[in-house]
């Protein structure tokens, strides 16, 4: 199977793949409605396909090939499409080793949380001060953790 990692969060399916044709695909999925698929070629060009069938967009992600599935249960069956701005081929790289390492979300809002790559919480306790947030960021990253901050108020950092 050509899929290297799937990461579904926010209604967002996201699926990065070792293909020799594309690279990563987003499928929105829309409750009770079609789905919204965009696919990234490793070249960077990036499609759009509009109301897909949960189907054969499933069939599409799991194929062995992800050029011949796409072929098969997206093209053929003939969704309404357009071509998108290139995508950003080293930010879905960066998505991939945060998703697939060890990546951790800091969040110092109301509360201090840490929380794993796929948003499960890790860790919680009352708000820290920025010092300390600092310190704990740094920490991480020192142990080998991807770090993404999550800043809502002015001065969390």
């Amino acid at each position: 199977m050509a899929k290297i990692c799937n990461y579904y969060a926010n209604h967002v399916d996201k699926t990065w793949y070792q293909s020799s044709n594309i690279k990563y695909s987003e499928c929105i999925d829309n409750e009770n409605a079609y789905k919204t698929l965009k696919i990234v070629f490793s070249n960077g060009t990036q499609y759009q396909y509009d109301d897909v069938d949960v189907r054969d967009y499933l069939m599409f992600r799991e194929g062995a090939s992800q050029g011949q599935a796409l072929n098969t249960y997206i093209k053929k069956r003939g969704y309404s499409y357009k071509k998108l701005d290139d995508a950003d081929l080293a930010a879905i790289e960066t998505e991939l080793d945060f998703v697939e390492g060890n990546g951790l979300i800091l969040e110092n809002d109301e509360k201090f949380i840490i929380k794993s790559s796929r948003e499960e919480t890790l860790y919680e306790q009352d708000k820290v001060s920025d010092e300390t947030f600092e310190v704990v960021k740094n920490t991480l990253k020192a142990v080998g953790h991807t770090i993404k901050e999550t800043k809502t108020n002015e001065g969390t950092n």
